[in-house]
């Protein structure tokens, strides 16, 4: 799942390198010039229960995460400034079915960000600036959990991430390379250029579009597209044109009639006899709503600034609809994720108490096992199988995961005397917990209606 720690380590001096050239004039800045942010945490939770034990049972498994974050701004003209943060996590792979119960922590540092803003103007309701580098991007604030489908996860196979404060709705880096935003009146816009770090193959680059419009102060539209990889680093890798070296996309193996997941990166129509190469590319749609009915009656202060809010998120990924495509992936509806969300009134008890809610119809197994490397096997964008764990088994259409098409989340947060803050969340998303100790992996452990867990987190921020 995880670029090597060689690559690791040069992507993180480059950033350094770049932090440290960013703030080379710092020392001829005013104090007010420069501030300091800080964040620390400690998060515990529960897996109350997990049906899908076929690799690891994670039922009855406690979660403790805790991590402290520290940041530099510095404002180094009226149009241009920079920041830099680090920070360092602390956890552990679940005990999973361990006699021993033996989970080491792990320690594993981050950069929290290493960017710039330049701002080319800002006069009014009129602002154009470009951002740089290692920076936090949320197109869609009044998401919790679910959703974010347009620059979360790949497009092949078209796996869903989501889970408790996951750094795509947290103040965390979770984009490398450039944002030029515009802003006129009520109509915003942003062109994206970001470089993959999570999933391989590792750095390729994806061109995207967002934009959002509100037409009157309760409503808010957005959309976007995503061409996923559209800038692959290495081609051959993104879209292979070649058979894997073993031969393993020549003879899957076992007895035929070989079921297509069984091939790395190839669909063989043995009608036609005809192959197509899968590529991991691929463009993603997006809309997305937010509706506040507050501002219809007043904004009454016995509600909280998020309360009743109405929101939700729809996607397409993947626009290929030949028949390789349409067998391996399913047709459009089945590629289509769909969340809604509402704030249920918590009158200032609480900052906002969030349910959401999702479907999505994909045919094959919530699990991104096929995207980790090793030396047997080659990474794919197949989808695993559904009838047992291991990616590359007779398929059986009668073991085929449709009770995971529903998810749920119930998220609330309190923030006091404006440093404290205390979140929650009861879950069954897309939780994937890395695994045990014996045996990771990039499976979600939810998959059927009644799974869930629950977290939650004291933090303290300044």
């Amino acid at each position: 799942m995880k670029p090597s720690f060689f690559h690791r380590t040069r992507s993180v001096a480059r950033l350094m390198m770049f932090a440290l050239g960013a703030f080379m004039p710092a020392t001829a800045l005013d104090v007010q010039d420069i501030t300091f942010n800080g964040l620390g945490w400690v998060q515990y939770g529960y897996v109350v229960q997990s049906t899908d034990t076929a690799k690891n049972n994670y039922n009855g498994n406690s979660v403790q995460t805790t991590g402290a974050q520290i940041s530099l701004r510095a404002k180094i003209s009226e149009k241009f400034q920079g920041a830099v943060g680090l920070g360092a996590l602390e956890n552990h792979l679940l005990a999973g079915q361990s006699a021993r119960g033996i989970v080491p922590l792990t320690v594993t540092p981050y950069i929290a960000e290493a960017n710039f803003t330049y701002s080319f103007w800002n006069e009014g309701a009129s602002l154009l600036t470009l951002r740089g580098g290692l920076f936090p991007y949320d197109y869609n604030p009044d998401v919790r959990n679910l959703g974010l489908y347009l620059l979360r996860g790949p497009v092949h196979p078209g796996i869903l991430l989501s889970g408790f404060e996951t750094k795509a709705v947290l103040p965390i880096a979770n984009t490398l390379g450039f944002q030029l935003h515009h802003e006129m009146g009520n109509f915003q816009q942003d062109f994206i250029l970001n470089s993959e770090t999570d999933l391989y193959p590792f750095y390729d680059i994806s061109p995207a579009y967002v934009a959002n419009y509100r037409p009157m102060p309760a409503l808010r539209l957005g959309a976007g597209v995503n061409l996923y990889r559209f800038i692959p680093i290495e081609s051959k890798l993104t879209s292979p044109e070649y058979f894997s070296p073993n031969g393993r996309d020549q003879d899957p193996g076992g007895t035929p009639p070989y079921h297509p997941y069984r091939r790395a990166y190839t669909y063989v129509d043995t009608v036609a006899h005809d192959t197509t190469f899968i590529s991991f590319a691929g463009i993603k749609l997006m809309a997305n709503a937010s509706f506040d009915p507050k501002p219809l009656f007043g904004n009454p202060r016995v509600l909280g600034a998020e309360d009743l809010k109405i929101y939700g998120e729809v996607a397409l990924l993947g626009l290929e609809n030949d028949k390789a495509y349409k067998d391996i992936y399913g047709d459009y509806l089945h590629r289509m994720p769909v969340m809604m969300g509402f704030n249920i009134p918590a009158f200032h008890f609480l900052d906002n108490l969030s349910l959401e809610m999702e479907w999505y119809g994909a045919k094959f197994r919530d699990d991104l096992w096929r995207y980790q490397t090793g030396r047997s096997f080659y990474p794919s964008p197949l989808p695993v199988s559904n009838s047992s764990y291991d990616p590359v088994s007779v398929f059986d259409p009668e073991k085929n995961v449709k009770r995971d098409n529903w998810k749920w989340s119930l998220y609330g947060a309190k923030t006091i005397q404006r440093h404290f803050k205390i979140s929650f969340q009861l879950a069954n998303d897309h939780f994937r917990p890395g695994g045990v100790v014996a045996s990771p992996s990039q499976e979600s452990i939810l998959s059927t209606p009644t799974d869930w867990y629950w977290m939650t987190k004291i933090a303290y921020f300044f």
